[in-house]
């Protein structure tokens, strides 16, 4: 029961800081390094933040650079809304079948149930969002340069 419950935290989390988000509330208390009082980011944008500057060694730089990109893309900031809710939804639906399974379920089919089916989902989950985010990438990049290109020229 352990890992259906820290999934449905997971997802319930996500779904209320987007849903404050786009009802346009400010941040009530610091999340990672959005002081108070700042427009909320998508659910899952303090979570990046944080894994890459803290687990990945990425640190302050990486913060201001991410900060910077998401202020620069619209593309980037859809991309994160998107994500947000591609591992929000499906999060609380994992859970919650997966509690229905363990209340139901003999003990050891619960026991293996409720272990495996929330890690399994999270590892396909985290390799099609490599891809898409790699895809999401690729197009906001070309995008950003079909833009510049369209700019009249600035005489030196």
């Amino acid at each position: 029961m352990p890992v259906p419950t820290l999934t449905f935290a997971f997802g319930v989390e996500l779904l209320i800081v987007d849903a404050a988000r786009l009802m346009g509330l400010r941040a009530p208390f610091r999340i990672s390094s959005l002081p108070q009082g700042a427009p909320l980011r998508p659910g899952i944008y303090s979570i990046i933040e944080d894994i890459i500057a803290v687990d990945g060694s990425g640190g302050t730089e990486f913060r201001e650079r991410f900060n910077a990109r998401y202020n620069a893309s619209h593309d980037f900031r859809q991309m994160l809304h998107r994500l947000t809710l591609f591992w929000a939804v499906p999060a609380c639906l994992i859970a919650g079948a997966t509690t229905a399974v363990i209340f139901t379920a003999p003990k050891d089919v619960a026991y293996v149930i409720g272990w495996t089916v929330p890690f399994a989902w999270a590892a396909i989950w985290a390799l099609i969002t490599t891809k898409w985010v790699q895809i999401s990438l690729r197009d906001e990049h070309r995008r950003w340069t079909e833009g510049r290109e369209k700019e009249p020229a600035v005489a030196p």
